[in-house]
């Protein structure tokens, strides 16, 4: 999934280009959405990679799942700012900053679709808990 999504942003960012005629900042918006995107997804995966682990960790765990929900609300806390510094001070166009962000929707929708038609694949391994 993480490479369908930079595919699609590189795609919407191509297609800004191509839409936004004389307005440079477009396709840099879009990227600059997928980069916030891109941060968003990799903060939830680690939280929840961390949380998985801390359940199985017994007393170091808690201290770690702790540490690492500390870590989870202070990268909200970039991404709020980096998207104010992306939108307030660079001017960067909010509708391709908002088409950027969309970019893992897009790669979401396209790997539903991709397995709804395809072979069935092997089950899903979960987490041994």
């Amino acid at each position: 999934m993480e490479r369908n999504g930079i595919v699609a942003c590189g795609t919407m960012a191509v297609v800004a280009w191509a839409v936004a005629r004389g307005r440079p900042a477009a396709p840099p918006g879009v990227v600059a959405g997928g980069v916030l995107v891109a941060m968003s997804y990799l903060g939830i995966k680690g939280g929840i990679d961390g949380l998985v682990g801390a359940t199985a960790g017994g007393e170091s765990g808690r201290l770690n799942a702790a540490i690492r929900l500390v870590k989870f609300f202070t990268r909200y806390a970039i991404l709020s700012a980096a998207a104010y510094v992306m939108m307030a001070r660079l001017r960067l166009p909010p509708v391709a900053v908002f088409v950027g962000a969309s970019s893992i929707v897009v790669a979401v929708m396209f790997e539903a679709f991709r397995r709804v038609g395809g072979p069935p694949e092997e089950p899903v391994k979960k987490y041994d808990v």
